[in-house]
């Protein structure tokens, strides 16, 4: 077994992973948020970001800013 696929190794590198993201939650550079809602209105939201495509955070900043284009 190679040494990247050892459990220690796999352990490491999500331990690294999550310091990385929590270091940049807490800089402010990065935010996150949940959603929770009836299942037909969050169905309704993930049929939009899979018809804008992309990354989910990418789907959802072209439809907000074209909804904001629009007003």
């Amino acid at each position: 077994m190679a040494n990247s696929n050892t459990e220690h190794s796999r352990k490491l590198r999500q331990t690294t992973a999550a310091a990385f993201a929590k270091a940049k939650l807490a800089s402010g550079e990065y935010k996150q948020f949940a959603v929770k809602g009836k299942a037909e209105d969050i169905d309704a939201v993930l049929a939009a970001i899979e018809k804008a495509g992309g990354s989910k955070i990418q789907a959802l900043k072209k439809i907000c800013t074209e909804w904001l284009a629009s007003r």
